[in-house]
């Protein structure tokens, strides 16, 4: 092989890298400046332990998971835009995110979600984040179960901040960012109220499999410039070529996939299906829905054909309860309406959950809303957050 084509071939790969990777010529290789700081230098809201200069933590707080924070003094937040954190044992099922203030807004904080590392360490490059700017007085991190798709009980395992350091602007700063993000662990994400699927968090890099693709097109040409060689030959390297691209894609769709199931198997390994069906990442919710049907069944209904309207404090709790409710004749009050819109000759169920106390006068026996729209109703279940009326002519009977 040609040394130019060598030369060539090296020097295009590190400019591809660099484009890429979007490495300013204009910084230093290595950080001129950095700022360490001990896992022990941070303080655990609850369940922390000092171990030499690292943090354990060993029990999660009410929320399933750990905040650690701790004060700094970053003048010019533009001047410390690379992040490192070192974790050791961080559960898959665990989501990790910065949190920090800055000293111009102290009364908000700020978060942002890092990238699982592939190993113990990870780097951001805080340089991409529009808020990471001005003097930072307070940083630290949030660790907690996947929001939406991890049950809170089964989430957390002990484990340990070794440390975090910040680094000035360089090369080596952003190749280590933008190696954390192709190579970082990703958690499924909900999809739907009922459907997991992958999530890849916030694009902070480009794509890889773009820079294969180029890679091995830039590789061909030369290939085929400088080794001229027979119509077939040519033909033959480019399709091994294109299934070593393939394969290579494949197996890092793999992994992916593998670390996406590792938090699964974390929650529901060894564990029969019917305990699996209760394990859910909104257990309130579901045992909202079982009182509600045990509550229509007491009533003389049916719960799999009952009338049910909803009404919460979010769609997304609206839409859960109608799909824990299932096969229920279910319908969010966002959608179907209040008041006239009922045919008061048909019994229909009301459920309340996470609101202010609804219009009820339990002297009428009605829901009276703003409208002047009566509703005779009995009230099935009053044990805040949730609610349950029956609604129509045969309610209050």
């Amino acid at each position: 092989m040609p040394r130019i084509l060598i030369v060539l071939l090296v020097l295009g790969w590190l400019l591809l890298i660099g484009v890429f990777a979007e490495i300013s010529p204009l910084q230093s290789p290595w950080p001129v400046q950095s700022s360490l700081m001990q896992g022990s230098s941070f303080a655990a809201m609850r369940g922390g332990q000092v171990d030499v200069d690292e943090l354990a933590i060993m029990t999660p707080d009410e929320n399933g998971g750990a905040l650690l924070i701790r004060s700094v003094d970053l003048d010019d937040a533009a001047q410390w835009p690379v992040l490192r954190y070192e974790f050791e044992g961080l559960a898959p099922a665990l989501e990790l995110n910065l949190v920090y203030r800055r000293a111009d807004s102290p009364q908000d904080v700020r978060t942002l979600v890092l990238t699982r590392p592939r190993g113990s360490t990870g780097t951001i490059d805080l340089s991409r984040e529009k808020d990471w700017q001005g003097r930072i007085s307070e940083i630290g991190f949030a660790i907690y179960p996947v929001a939406q798709s991890v049950p809170l009980e089964q989430g957390f395992k002990p484990f340990r901040l070794i440390k975090a350091e910040f680094w000035s602007p360089s090369w080596q700063g952003r190749l280590a960012a933008v190696a954390t993000e192709w190579s970082g662990r990703r958690a499924w994400s909900l999809m739907s109220i009922s459907a997991l699927g992958p999530d890849n968090g916030v694009v902070r890099a480009r794509s890889p499999a773009l820079l294969l693709a180029f890679g091995l097109v830039f590789t061909l040409l030369l290939l085929t410039q400088f080794l001229p060689q027979s119509r077939r030959r040519t033909l033959q390297v480019m399709l091994a070529s294109v299934v070593l691209a393939w394969l290579l894609l494949d197996l890092r769709w793999l992994r992916s996939l593998f670390d996406r199931h590792a938090a699964t198997r974390q929650v529901y390994a060894g564990v029969n299906w019917q305990e699996r069906q209760q394990r859910q990442p909104d257990a309130e919710l579901l045992a909202a829905a079982q009182a509600v049907r045990e509550a229509i069944r007491a009533d003389g209904g049916d719960p799999d054909r009952a009338r049910v309207l909803i009404d919460s404090a979010s769609d997304f709790l609206r839409a859960r309860l109608v799909y824990h409710l299932a096969p229920a004749n279910t319908g969010p009050v966002n959608i179907t309406g209040y008041g006239p819109d009922w045919p008061l000759s048909m019994n229909f169920y009301l459920v309340y959950f996470d609101m202010e106390q609804p219009p009820y006068s339990i002297e009428k026996q009605a829901l009276e809303f703003n409208d002047d729209v009566v509703v005779p109703a009995r009230e099935l279940i009053g044990q805040p957050p949730l609610r349950l009326y029956r609604l129509g002519q045969g309610a209050t009977q």
